[in-house]
């Protein structure tokens, strides 16, 4: 990996802490707050929501000589918004807060994605470059969640969130003064960084290749979601400690920093799209058998297989965005765009319909009966894009 690839993944590594610190801590914190289970997925799907909201407009707008400009900006305002969760002390100032973090943070990673893929060296292997920048988002998410949740055990959830919050200038800080890598001709980042009419966007939207893409990128946040939100309450209602807990969500997450130097090489064997396909169902049978363990090391160790399957899924689908999704059909940031949305709208279905199943049966019943839907439905969805587009053939799974 080339030292101006390190350079860019240092920020998002930083946003990576910042969000995750937050987000380890924010279902216990509502929890203590007394609001009802299903209100909490209520209100943390709404940070995917705002997010959601920003990933096109951004991803239309994208200039790569604003970008840098632009995201340090957007960091720093993300910065500010996790400060204020520490004076969030009900349900209606929480969700204020919360949609604004959201809103920036769909704005940072939609603008960083396609910064990152145009800012990388001419001669960069693009698949393995994809595969440090999960990586890099994984370490970032890891060390969040382990010190998230270490800090908000012994000295409160109000200096876990203004903790993150300092970040914000170091990673904005840090982007401002990067040097850019040219990720190709002067001509070339010119042309991919016009601004966008509504028919090439819609036309964009429709892509087969961006479609497949999309799908897999929203059921693999929809598990996750449901997974990371519940995993919390349910730690906390077999006696885990928020310490425990954060160990399990870092852990979880640092599975894609781990599984890195072999992804890719499993990604070339086994090929991107079959991973993408088969991998997410089995996800699902492994989250399944969680409710059978109340042990702190048992469900640490079941958690973490989830991790690692979730982490080499998430690298074949990234390569299927940048090899599968041709910039002559689908400019940069609107790809980026689109994908950063798909996984907003599973982060917004993941913990609404989590909530829903805890309020009706169970916080345990979450990993067995939300798993099994999604599953069902992940199908059902990629089968009738294959009938109404006719673009994924039998043996494309195979490639």
């Amino acid at each position: 990996m080339k030292l101006s690839t390190v350079k860019l993944l240092v920020p998002i590594v930083a946003v990576a802490i910042q969000a995750n610190s937050a987000s380890t801590v924010i279902p216990p914190y509502l929890d203590h707050m007394r609001i009802p289970v299903g209100l909490i997925g209520t209100l943390i799907s709404l940070a995917p929501l705002l997010a959601l909201a920003s990933r096109l407009p951004v991803g239309m707008a994208y200039n790569h000589q604003r970008a840098r400009f632009l995201v340090s900006i957007a960091i720093l305002v993300m910065g500010a918004t996790n400060y204020l969760y520490s004076f969030a002390t009900d349900s209606l100032s929480f969700a204020l807060v919360h949609s604004m973090n959201g809103f920036v943070y769909g704005a940072v990673t939609t603008l960083y994605l396609a910064f990152y893929v145009d800012s990388l060296a001419p001669d960069e292997n693009r698949n393995h470059a994809m595969g440090y920048y999960v990586g890099s988002l994984a370490m970032g998410y890891s060390t969040g969640n382990f010190f998230g949740g270490l800090i908000a055990d012994h000295w409160g959830y109000a200096l876990t969130f203004q903790l993150g919050a300092f970040l914000s200038p170091v990673s904005a800080g840090f982007l401002w003064f990067l040097h850019r890598a040219d990720g190709g001709t002067k001509s070339e980042i010119k042309k991919a960084s016009g601004k966008l009419t509504w028919s090439e966007s819609l036309k964009a939207l429709v892509e087969p290749e961006l479609a497949t893409v999309v799908i897999v990128a929203m059921f693999l946040n929809l598990l996750h979601q449901m997974g990371g939100v519940f995993i919390s309450l349910y730690g906390l209602a077999v006696g885990m400690t928020l310490t425990q807990i954060g160990i399990i969500r870092a852990a979880y997450a640092g599975c894609n920093a781990v599984t890195r130097p072999i992804s890719g090489h499993v990604v070339n064997k086994l090929g991107h799209k079959g991973l993408s396909y088969f991998g997410l169902p089995l996800q699902s049978l492994i989250l399944m058998l969680i409710p059978l363990f109340s042990g702190f090391g048992t469900i640490l160790l079941v958690y973490v297989c989830s991790g690692f399957l979730r982490a080499i899924v998430i690298v074949a689908n990234a390569v299927g965005l940048v090899q599968d999704v041709p910039e002559s059909r689908v400019r940069r940031g609107l790809a980026s765009g689109v994908y950063n949305a798909a996984g907003d709208l599973g982060n917004i279905l993941g913990p609404s319909i989590g909530g829903l199943i805890a309020q009706a049966t169970g916080v345990a019943s979450v990993f067995v009966i939300g798993s099994l839907g999604s599953t069902a439905l992940f199908f059902i969805v990629v089968f009738l894009v294959r009938r109404l587009k006719g673009t994924v053939e039998p043996q494309s799974l195979a490639s």
